[in-house]
């Protein structure tokens, strides 16, 4: 797979329809078909996910399901200046992007993987980036632990699965390893514990049943949240910090302990000139009032996660829409017509409103369907991106 004719054939191919590759006859003997198209899947991804691997010549990728499990770099260099060390072990390595992004924080990195070709994929990936401090080790992290009881790291990092895939909801009982088992004995080899989380996980859940979270991270990569990633100490604590974060954007990170939330008190308003819908990151934090607060903004409703106000807030860490009216009778106004749609509390859902107005998928405008304290409202809007100069 190696020699420099097959890697420049993946190189050559790399934006080519992997069935039309893996269905036609392989131009190298003893190289099949299926295997050039999972290298050319691997750049593919590697390309949009981890970029130093692409940029890589020799790289070997593993199958899909790893490609698609492993955090991107982005992430991975966030979580990896999260915590600072000599020492850490990842329990959970999978094809080892996090490991690489730890080792480039920590003198050394024990990564534990129970997928023997895993392994050996990683072992040959990590030589080629001349990456010298990561230790792989074919183990599962148990056994590991058991057979070396005096073994200590500054940082314990995992990744847990779900034991049903399928499953929409995340149940930290139903994670593989259960965190609520082990964290007692990860804390008596560690100082600090890192756990990366689903971000269907709630947030409460894990706050009441891990008392030794210190933090959460919520990461969403260009406004689409990713994970969460929790930081646990040995003090038990009922306050975390909690950080929404939108990597890849111009979004400010927004900060606020978990107690400040339900003691916020809030102010209300019909729309007035501008509305603010928050980044995804802010959404899953559950700050709907300290959103208001911080801000100086006005909530449109309880139920509504919109916000309003006269003047132009430009540093709000989301999507701005400049009021150009209010729509007395949709019917006539947009029926058939193309524009973005934003539906927030509203008794229809969007491809319910779509389907009753006839309306076509548009970026130039936006339809704002939603609910205030004075009642629904249709409003007519456009993005701030596109009123710079108007304001």
């Amino acid at each position: 797979m190696f020699r420099e004719e097959i890697q420049s054939y993946l190189r050559k191919n790399v934006s080519e329809d992997l069935r039309k590759i893996s269905l036609q006859k392989s131009p190298f003997e003893n190289i099949s078909s299926s295997d050039l198209a999972q290298q050319i899947k691997g750049l593919q991804i590697a390309k949009n996910k981890f970029l130093f691997l692409y940029k890589t010549e020799g790289i070997y990728y593993p199958s899909s399901l790893n490609l698609e499990q492993a955090s991107s770099w982005a992430t991975a260099k966030y979580k990896s200046e999260l915590v600072k060390g000599k020492s850490l072990i990842d329990l959970t390595t999978g094809m080892g992007i996090d490991a690489f992004a730890f080792s480039q924080n920590f003198g050394e990195v024990t990564a534990l993987e129970r997928n023997s070709e895993l392994v050996k994929i990683s072992k040959h990936n990590y030589k080629i980036l001349n990456q010298n401090n990561i230790e792989y080790i074919n183990a599962e992290f148990e056994d590991y632990l058991l057979q070396n009881p005096e073994l200590k790291w500054d940082v314990v990092y995992l990744d847990p699965s779900r034991r049903i895939a399928s499953q929409r909801k995340v149940i930290l009982e139903d994670l593989e390893p259960n965190i609520l088992d082990w964290m007692d004995e990860f804390l008596n080899r560690s100082e600090k514990v890192l756990i990366k989380l689903s971000p269907l996980l709630d947030l409460k859940s894990a706050i009441d049943k891990i008392p030794q979270i210190q933090e959460i991270h919520i990461i969403a990569v260009k406004n689409e949240v990713k994970e969460l990633l929790l930081v646990c100490r040995k003090e038990n604590n009922s306050n975390p910090k909690i950080k929404a974060v939108n990597l890849e954007s111009d979004h400010d990170d927004f900060e606020f302990n978990w107690m400040e939330e339900p003691k916020t008190i809030l102010q209300f308003s019909k729309p007035q000139k501008f509305i603010y819908e928050p980044n995804s990151s802010i959404l899953k934090s559950g700050a709907f009032k300290l959103t208001a607060e911080k801000f100086k903004l006005k909530k449109l409703h309880i139920s509504t996660h919109l916000y309003t106000s006269d003047e132009a807030l430009r540093s709000f860490p989301g999507k701005i829409y400049k009021v150009l009216e209010e729509l007395k009778n949709p019917e006539k106004e947009i029926k058939k017509q193309a524009f973005h749609l934003l539906v927030k509390n509203y008794p229809l859902k969007t491809e319910g409103v779509r389907k009753k107005y006839k309306i076509r998928e548009g970026n130039d405008r936006t339809l704002i369907f939603t609910q205030s304290i004075s009642g629904k409202h249709i409003l007519l809007a456009k993005q701030m991106r596109d009123l710079i100069s108007e304001i």
